[in-house]
């Protein structure tokens, strides 16, 4: 596997063309897979976290493949991930993720419903006046960390509510090209420290992703070591 880091070049930033290949999701997910464009028909091999850095996008990519750029636009930095993991590894961590929760109606068809949302609307239904709820801050802090725990449970880590911090929720909505549905993306940031349970189900977390999405810029976990 290979870690990369992928920023723009400063003369690119020039380009008003550029910037509006930058104008959603959808279209930030397109300019990742012209990266990774080696053959038309492989299946998405790579995550990726986009950001911006100095005010230049930056990307960050787990991937089977280094990536590739033939306009000169990007500087790709790429090097072998293979991370040593043990049992009770205390590592910083940062995660954006698309947090839903799967459930069935009464015809048991599957929904997938955004985690905030979900609590929100559960407020609703148990009747508690609007000014009454928790800020919205409290409510992504306490669901996200629920869901973050569980999902730890599957990949192989522990994490302390004392320990995590989830913000920055944000819903988007946009249409894949010649689309005729929009799609909705829901993300949550988290930052803080995990202990490893176990190695294998954690690297496994590392190369593959946690959660939906991942072809949307969510999934990717990164990592260093602790000093706590």
């Amino acid at each position: 596997m290979y870690m990369s880091r992928i920023r723009l070049q400063p003369n690119a930033s020039e380009n008003k063309d550029f910037w509006r290949s930058l104008g959603n999701t959808y279209q930030v997910h397109r300019l990742l897979w012209s990266l990774f464009a080696d053959d038309p028909q492989r299946n998405r091999d790579f995550l990726y976290h986009y950001k911006n850095a100095k005010d230049l996008p930056t990307f960050y990519s787990v991937s089977e493949r280094t990536p590739s750029d033939e306009g000169d636009v990007w500087n790709i930095e790429s090097q072998h991930y293979e991370p040593t993991l043990h049992v009770d590894q205390r590592l910083s961590f940062s995660l954006r993720a698309n947090p839903i929760r799967t459930k069935r109606d009464a015809e048991g068809k599957q929904h997938r419903h955004d985690v905030i949302m979900n609590a929100k609307n559960q407020l609703k239904l148990d009747g508690i006046p609007r000014v009454d709820w928790p800020y919205e801050a409290e409510i992504v802090q306490n669901v996200g960390f629920e869901w973050l725990a569980r999902k730890g449970e599957q990949y192989g880590f522990m994490v302390n509510e004392h320990e995590v911090r989830a913000d920055g929720y944000r819903q988007e909505r946009f249409y894949k090209a010649k689309g005729k549905h929009h799609v909705n993306i829901s993300t949550v940031d988290f930052t803080g420290l995990l202990t490893v349970t176990d190695p294998n189900l954690f690297r496994n977390a590392l190369y593959r992703g946690i959660g939906p999405a991942k072809g949307f810029g969510c999934g990717l976990l990164m990592v260093r070591r602790s000093l706590i």
